[in-house]
């Protein structure tokens, strides 16, 4: 019984050793590596591409407010710079 508890041990230490042993030198790699932040940054303007700015507009003669969401560079086509509105609206 002693011998069992201790070989599940020891198969769980060595799983755990090789589990470390095969993600240590891919963060070892990522952490040395000088594209790193340069993607990371990519990644983030993306993210900002993507994001959308909604204005909400009410019509003259109506109750209902209408909600127009583009992304920044869709309302610089037609003239709007969102960022410009919300430091204006700050």
């Amino acid at each position: 019984m002693h011998s069992k508890t201790l070989s599940a041990a020891a198969a769980l230490f060595a799983s755990v050793a090789l589990v470390a042993g095969a993600v240590s030198p891919a963060v070892a790699a990522t952490a040395n590596d000088p594209a790193a932040p340069k993607a990371r940054q990519e990644q983030t303007e993306a993210k900002n591409d993507a994001r959308k700015y909604c204005i909400d507009t009410t019509t003259t003669g109506s109750r209902i407010e209408k909600r127009d969401c583009r992304t920044r560079a869709d309302w610089l086509e037609v003239g709007v710079d969102p960022l410009k509105l919300i430091k204006q609206a700050r």
